[in-house]
């Protein structure tokens, strides 16, 4: 799998699964700059907002958008009052007018996931480029870790065959 820089991973962190199972997940480590512009109208209760290319960003899209960038496809899955992906800033709390459509068969990985994971949670951005799938999660180092939901949703897509590395060269 072949990613943009500043995602290749550099380091790991072991986490314990709802099963009692470990799992040791890749991690990166990006600096971004923060926004010094105009304060958002909408800013999802005080979430950090981000300098990307000269626009006010949350983390998840900084991501995505850079993945774009280098050929990938997806979304940020927000979960927040429903399943929501979105590829552009949200307005307010009802996410509608910035949902989008993702092919039907990556929504149908999710669904499978989320059934065997008995959760909705989701990483918050969910990229595909050809056979390769590619889940990310931004935390907010020291601040920010995996929710028992994230951790059943892993242990689901490790069970549909979502590998845990990165880089497999």
């Amino acid at each position: 799998m072949i990613l943009p820089a500043e995602l290749n991973p550099t380091d790991n962190i072991e986490i314990s699964l709802p099963s009692g199972g470990k799992a040791r997940l890749p991690v990166c480590r990006p600096v971004f700059s923060v926004w010094n512009g105009t304060p958002l109208v909408f800013d999802f209760g005080t979430k950090p907002v981000l300098h990307y290319n000269g626009e006010a960003c949350f983390a998840e899209l900084v991501i995505l958008r850079i993945l774009l960038e280098h050929g990938w496809n997806g979304a940020w899955v927000e979960t927040y009052g429903g399943t929501h992906f979105l590829r552009s800033m949200p307005k307010g709390w009802s996410l509608k007018t910035e949902h989008i459509s993702i092919p039907t068969d990556k929504e149908a990985i999710l669904k499978d996931i989320w059934r065997a994971g008995g959760t909705t949670a989701c990483f918050d951005v969910f990229a595909w480029q050809g056979s390769e799938l590619l889940f990310c999660e931004a935390k907010h180092q020291g601040k920010d870790n995996p929710t028992n939901a994230q951790m059943r949703f892993i242990e689901a897509a490790l069970k549909f065959g979502i590998p845990l590395e990165w880089n497999r060269s």
